[in-house]
């Protein structure tokens, strides 16, 4: 029996003698008082469960620390205390205890008394041993020896008709299996089977994707899934039956044959013979190519020159502006301030003002008339024009340009990716039959920043997206250049007016103002007006003809 002193929370606040009665570790079973604890905190008052587990611990340990002359808490040498040692560490600390349990699997394995929340607190830890419960033959797991599916009762003709040369290895699961590498059959078959065995029955597979070279030259593509049902690639295309098997069949093509079959016209010899689709034959002479566009080359320069004109103009302007606001500013005497009071105050603010306004409106002209210079030069130059009369041709071209670049670049990465050429013969595939320069054909061999060699699959693919848009635009121009031009009339709130084709414009002339809401109409369908043209005009595009299309109903 030990006299300890508990606070009670009483209105005197005084401190009073308790009596407590540790339990005794004979009378309880270790393993069952160790399960009965939750992790987290316990409360402080909690003595009878706090003398359970002092009965059942196997080591109470005191921990404290002390301030260095560096202003700094070190940890003292842990001390371990007995069971009164630790009451009166108990009774002494009591005000301030937090105590908090650790658990593992539901078993209780340390506990912490701690006199202060932050990281200078004198701790108490007890530690415990768990009696392990006596392993029984109910306890072990018995493990079945895993018995490989063979060849009995499964049909062999199927591959009486593949002699397998050897096997490549694209990729596999299986870290018995390299990629790239080559086996003959007996070799894949004893690696598949070791695999099988680890991986057993029910358990998932290896998945392996596999090359099968036949005597005959033949490739076949195949994917092998090995677990202890098909622990080899033989018992594997005996249950396929040749009905999951793909042969890959690759025509090979010399140097010779590819130029002769580019210069014939052909798309891609490599994989194709289809040619390069030929624009539908004009037959009619009143169709748009040949009335609506006009001279289009002519009606560039005419532009051209308009757009030259107003850029002289506005740099005219900013000349103008720049010489008025420097010599009002060469008037003024070098820092010489607005007298306040003075009777040149207004103007001295006047001619500031009217510098500040010159040189604003010249720096705005001088981009005004930058602006107008670059889109005169570029004026014809960025992209196919819908309004000009070799937009297929050009269309075309560009086509070929771009399947031309598509099979170029398959074609690089087949070589760069092939397992049988050294790096020199790649290089010099790439240069001499490919025709990329040297420093293309390392570059290629190198790599990008993520280490993909060859030509990365999103380039292929966009340069795929635009050959698709290409033939599509081909296609709609071909049947626009091949309408006949939009030709009506009418009258609407007394105007008559007039639809017709010119210059590579759909144009809406009135013999008078149309009203607003006519007006209305005519700018929501992407008609503007044009003062040159005296008419409302629209650049000819499938869109435009169809708007115009649906627009004439409510003009008339």
């Amino acid at each position: 029996m030990t006299n300890s002193t508990a606070n009670h929370s009483t209105i005197t606040n005084q401190l009073k003698a308790t009596k407590v009665s540790p339990l005794e570790s004979k009378d309880s079973n270790k393993n069952e008082i160790l399960n009965s604890f939750k992790a987290g905190k316990l409360r402080k008052n909690a003595k009878h469960k706090i003398a359970a587990l002092l009965s059942v611990a196997t080591c109470i340990t005191l921990q404290t620390q002390s301030m260095g002359l560096d202003d700094c808490f070190d940890y003292n040498e842990p001390k371990v205390i007995d069971i009164v040692e630790f009451w009166a560490w108990y009774e002494q600390k009591y005000n301030n205890l937090d105590i908090y349990i650790n658990a593992y699997d539901g078993v209780v394995t340390q506990v912490t008394f701690s006199d202060c929340p932050y990281h200078f607190s004198n701790d108490v830890v007890l530690t415990f041993d768990v009696i392990d419960e006596t392993v029984t033959n109910e306890n072990i797991d018995v493990i079945e020896p895993i018995i490989l599916a063979d060849l009995s009762g499964i049909n062999m003709d199927v591959l009486d008709d593949m002699p397998i040369k050897n096997i490549e290895i694209i990729w596999s699961e299986s870290n018995y299996f390299t990629d790239g590498e080559i086996l003959t059959l007996e070799q894949y078959d004893s690696k598949s089977m070791i695999e099988a065995l680890e991986i057993g029955r029910g358990k998932g597979y290896a998945k392996t994707k596999i090359n099968i070279h036949l005597a005959n030259g033949e490739v076949i593509e195949h994917r092998h899934d090995i677990d202890a049902d098909y622990p080899t690639l033989t018992i594997d295309l005996a249950h396929c039956g040749g009905k999951a098997i793909q042969i890959i069949v690759k025509p090979l093509f010399t140097y010779e044959q590819v130029k002769q079959a580019l210069d014939a016209g052909y798309v891609s010899p490599l994989n194709h013979d289809g040619k390069q689709p030929e624009p539908t034959p004009t037959n009619d002479k009143n169709c748009r190519s040949v009335v609506s566009f006009g001279d289009y080359k002519d009606r560039i320069e005419s532009k051209r020159e308009r757009l030259e004109s107003r850029a002289e103009k506005a740099s005219q302007q900013s000349n103008s502006y720049y010489l008025s606001s420097k010599n009002l500013a060469d008037m003024i005497p070098f820092g010489q301030p607005i007298l306040v009071g003075h009777h040149s105050e207004g103007k001295a603010r006047r001619h500031a003002d009217k510098i500040f306004n010159d040189m604003g409106k010249s720096v705005a002209a001088g981009k005004k008339a930058e602006y107008l210079e670059n889109k005169a030069a570029n004026l014809g130059k960025n992209g196919i024009a819908s309004d000009d009369p070799e937009a297929i041709q050009k269309l075309k071209s560009k086509l070929a340009a771009l399947e031309s670049a598509q099979e170029k670049m398959k074609a690089a990465n087949k070589v760069i990716k092939s397992k049988h050429m050294t790096n020199s013969d790649k290089i010099e595939y790439l240069i001499t039959t490919l025709k990329f320069s040297d420093k293309q054909a390392n570059e290629l061999l190198e790599g990008d920043f993520c280490g993909r060699v060859g030509f990365a699959s999103y380039t292929l693919t966009n340069n795929n997206a635009n050959i698709r848009q290409t033939k599509q635009r081909l296609e709609e121009l071909e049947v626009m250049h091949n309408q006949e031009p939009l030709s009506d009339s009418g009258e609407i709130e007394g105007l008559s007016w007039s639809l017709y084709e010119e210059d590579g414009r759909i144009k809406f002339s009135f013999d008078g103002k149309p009203s607003e809401a006519v007006r209305n109409v005519l700018k929501s369908n992407g008609f503007k007006w044009s003062r040159y043209s005296m008419a409302w005009v629209r650049k000819i595009t499938a869109n435009a003809v169809f708007s115009t299309k649906r627009m004439i109903p409510d003009l008339k």
